[in-house]
């Protein structure tokens, strides 16, 4: 069953410093910058700023893809975790968090490690009692840690690497076409 189409056969992985996010993927973005993957994402985008920009557009709209030349994705399966083992398998970043190489999974800056002490009236109490490592975005500001949300973000991750293990990719008339077995 095909989950995905690049508008091209290309080798893969497609090396891409930052890839565009059209406005209806706001989720995936979130995950791929928090798996350090450049992304671009707005989410008053038109049709007419996505068509020209140069980085991969990754889009779920079927006409944008259509109309597009450069290079495009379109996610075809609506499951959020395929997203993630599809856009593995094409950019070739691996399914597993590391916060050291995480970007904000707001703005998509760069995060730092940060002293307990910096962060202490960011934060609340109960957190700088619990954890001991903070990162700060140096965008916006917010502040990140360990806590429990990273047991389901790596349950998440898991799933996406067996059903990655699953795709596999075909060129039929000059696309590229992923397909689940």
């Amino acid at each position: 069953m095909e989950v995905a189409r690049l508008n091209a056969c290309v080798d893969l992985p497609v090396s891409d410093d930052e890839v565009v996010v059209d406005s209806m993927l706001g989720w995936l973005v979130r995950w791929l910058r928090m798996l350090g993957v450049k992304a671009m994402y707005n989410p008053n985008f038109r049709d007419s700023d996505l068509l020209g920009v140069d980085h991969l557009l990754v889009t779920k709209d079927k006409e944008l893809f259509r109309r597009r030349v450069k290079l495009s994705l379109l996610l075809v399966t609506p499951r959020h975790t395929e997203w993630l083992s599809i856009l593995s398998l094409i950019l070739g970043f691996p399914l597993y968090l590391n916060v050291e190489r995480s970007l904000c999974p707001v703005c998509g800056s760069r995060l730092i490690r940060v002293s307990r002490d910096l962060v202490a009236d960011k934060v609340p109490r109960s957190v700088l009692l619990r954890h001991s490592e903070f990162w700060l975005c140096t965008g916006c500001g917010k502040v990140y840690w360990v806590g429990s949300h990273h047991m389901r973000i790596s349950k998440e991750l898991e799933v996406a690497r067996n059903v990655q293990g699953m795709l596999s990719v075909q060129c039929i008339d000059n696309n590229l076409l992923v397909i689940r077995e």
